[in-house]
């Protein structure tokens, strides 16, 4: 065979070629174009839903920023915190404290976990309380063991006085039914009563003896006689950015009327929550920060008279409801010697409120 013919031969198989191979891409084609027409749709949603989530989120954090930034409240008048003429941004910078450094205020002494200040001016039992109370809510004071008692007695010592009110009062001559003030316990787990006392017969108020031989006992007798006194607090964590602080907590007071709803939003853009209570000494602190009648909201939501949620999360561990009605959100009475300090009402009714915060941190809400 000559050279020229298989040339020939060669190039007449090449259309042929390639003409197979377009057949069979047109047959591929033909049976497989939905899945590939799928494959190329879904390559295309999957990138444009790329790009739009990065757009979103984006925008998503610009948005929140101008949020931040240029959110207003109406301004309200405050005893503790300065707001500005117009409004009160939702960020919050507070210049940060140094934390657990335990303080007391008022000029109260720190003593074994406590806050004591010495009154020498001689009062009533009745007038002495009086007289706690208007130095941020605090009690007369309390002993519950025998190293409480020992460090009294050390911090009057130089004192010259013979006998100080305590925050006991005896119902009956048992030690069960000495409770200290406010309904924080009996005397049941350490007293250290005279002989034969308490005697209610001859009083139900407990002093305490510092001179002679029953120096750092007990005694039950009449309100009556005037005695000095030692007033108590809890220790708290130093804030500088704090006015009302009392027991790790700072209270932020605005006298403008809101609804629970309203007071509460404007407490969280503060870092904080509509006031919680937990105690009857924390009632009577709350009560101490205002001078005269009225009412406040307080950050809690009653769906019956024995149940309490509070918005911050607090344990409801004292419940001081006098009066229930229909309503689910609560009110404090702030009158100094109110007995139904709690009260429920409509949660659309207006008052002043008090926000909550902790002591001791650098807050940026």
């Amino acid at each position: 065979m000559s050279e020229s013919y298989v040339f020939e031969e060669l190039d007449c198989d090449e259309p042929t070629n390639e003409q197979t191979r377009f057949k069979r891409l047109q047959h591929v084609v033909s049976g497989q174009w939905k899945n590939i027409l799928i494959g190329l749709l879904s390559q295309t949603l999957y990138a444009t839903f790329l790009v739009l989530l990065t757009y979103f989120l984006t925008k998503g954090r610009v948005y929140e920023t101008e949020i931040v930034t240029s959110s207003t409240f109406p301004a309200l008048p405050s005893t503790s915190s300065k707001a500005d003429s117009t409004s009160a941004s939702t960020t919050t910078l507070l210049t940060p404290a140094p934390s657990n450094i335990n303080t007391c205020v008022f000029g109260f002494t720190y003593i074994n976990g406590k806050c004591w200040r010495l009154f020498t001016d001689p009062q009533t039992r009745e007038n002495a309380d009086s007289v706690c109370m208007s130095y941020g809510g605090s009690t007369l004071f309390s002993i519950r063991n025998e190293q409480e008692n020992n460090a009294i007695f050390d911090f009057v010592s130089n004192s010259s006085v013979d006998y100080f009110w305590t925050g006991l009062i005896c119902k009956g001559n048992t030690i069960s039914s000495c409770i200290w003030d406010k309904e924080s316990g009996s005397a049941d787990g350490y007293d250290n009563f005279s002989d034969d006392y308490p005697d209610v017969a001859i009083g139900e108020c407990v002093y305490f003896i510092t001179t002679g031989s029953e120096a750092g006992k007990w005694k039950s007798g009449s309100c009556n006689p005037t005695m000095s006194f030692i007033c108590e607090l809890p220790p708290t964590i130093q804030d500088n950015n704090c006015e009302n602080n009392y027991n790790n907590h700072c209270y932020l007071r605005y006298d403008l009327s809101y609804t629970v709803a309203q007071s509460q939003k404007f407490c969280r853009s503060i870092c904080g929550n509509l006031v919680s209570i937990t105690s009857a000494n924390e009632n009577r602190y709350v009560q101490s920060i205002y001078i005269g009648g009225g009412y406040i909201t307080l950050g809690a939501v009653v769906p019956n008279v024995n149940i309490i949620y509070w918005m911050d999360g607090s344990p409801a561990t004292y419940n001081n409801i006098q009066h229930y009605t229909n309503g689910t959100c609560l009110f404090l009475n702030l009158a100094w010697d109110s007995t139904d300090h709690w009260y429920t009402v409509d949660c659309a009714e207006e008052s002043w409120f008090l926000c909550k915060r902790s002591t001791g941190a650098n807050y940026i809400c």
